[in-house]
């Protein structure tokens, strides 16, 4: 698997962007990830 770069960043970003209204899916597309990468980036930031 392919390694990101400031991913805890990104994370952060468009947690801010869902927060602010912005639709979980369109905000995963302005930084080119899936929903399903953001998922596992939360979950992991929880453990």
């Amino acid at each position: 698997m392919a390694r990101i770069e400031n991913k805890d960043q990104k994370c952060q970003q468009i947690e801010r962007m869902i927060a602010a209204g912005k639709g979980v899916t369109e905000a995963c597309r302005e930084f080119g990830i899936s929903e399903k990468t953001l998922y596992r980036w939360r979950k992991a930031a929880t453990n």
